[in-house]
């Protein structure tokens, strides 16, 4: 039944899907390839093109030093290397120190003037330590020894002098000697004279005499009668003149002080 106030609305049409057997799945039209790549834009030949930048390989970093444990420094005494010891002296940390040298200077030198030989016996494991204080020179130079290595004193020019004074102190007590231009005339060396008495003979110890070939402060001759009556003394000339330490024959210097040593060691020579 309608009315003029509620006329009577026509029923919505109805769409139906087709079935999906008769027209298959509904698939995504395909997007056409000049929509999905991008134009290329000519290049002229006077248009630059930027050259691609080259990347060299970055190179490794090679590792640090590695610092040694505390158990591998070796025994107490040995001071990180190069550095100066309380008595003056330049040492190298090793493992092992396998003897020790107590380096008395001469006229005219300082303990910088050992540095390279300090650094060349560091390397098979000799440790030298220079004295240079010399109103308490025995008692630095035994603060330097340690027990059950050989204990050596190096000396050069009057320094040499003094070690063999040193030998006769029971709380020195080398167990060998290695004298660089020992004197044998009183000749003054960078305007100092000698003060201490020439030798006339060498102790029975183990001496390897280094002495310069042109040494014209101690001449060669007079040193060679020195050692008649040494007969565990053994003369090594080098080349150079009173100062072997800086001199052409400075290496053969290091040589003959390493073999020395290892001599010391082979005849089981050790610090009591």
């Amino acid at each position: 039944m309608t009315s003029p106030l509620h006329p009577t609305l026509p029923a919505p049409a109805i769409i139906q899907a087709p079935p999906v057997g008769a027209r298959g799945p509904i698939a995504c039209p395909p997007v056409p390839l000049a929509l999905a790549v991008p134009p290329t834009l000519p290049v002229s030949p006077e248009t630059p093109v930027p050259p691609v930048p080259s990347v060299s390989p970055v190179p490794p970093v090679p590792p640090g030093p590695r610092v040694p444990r505390m158990e591998e420094t070796g025994p107490a005494g040995v001071w990180p290397g190069p550095a100066r010891s309380p008595s003056g002296g330049v040492a190298v940390v090793r493992r092992e120190v396998r003897s020790v040298l107590a380096a008395l200077p001469g006229r005219g030198q300082n303990a910088r003037d050992f540095d390279a030989l300090t650094e060349r016996l560091a390397l098979d494991g000799h440790q030298l330590v220079v004295v240079t204080n010399g109103a308490v020179r025995i008692p630095a130079v035994v603060e330097t020894r340690m027990p059950g290595v050989p204990f050596v004193l190096l000396g050069a020019d009057t320094g040499a002098l003094a070690a063999l004074a040193m030998v006769g102190s029971p709380a020195v007590r080398p167990d060998g000697l290695v004298l660089l231009g020992l004197p044998s005339l009183h000749t003054a060396v960078a305007e100092q004279p000698i003060v201490e008495s020439l030798p006339r003979a060498l102790p029975d110890l183990p001496i390897l005499l280094l002495h310069g070939g042109a040494d014209e402060v101690s001449p060669l001759p007079l040193v060679r009668m020195v050692t008649r009556t040494a007969p565990r003394t053994e003369l090594a000339v080098v080349a150079g003149g009173h100062d072997p330490l800086v001199g052409p024959g400075r290496r053969s210097v290091a040589a003959r002080t390493v073999l020395f040593l290892e001599g010391l060691l082979a005849a089981g020579q050790g610090s009591r």
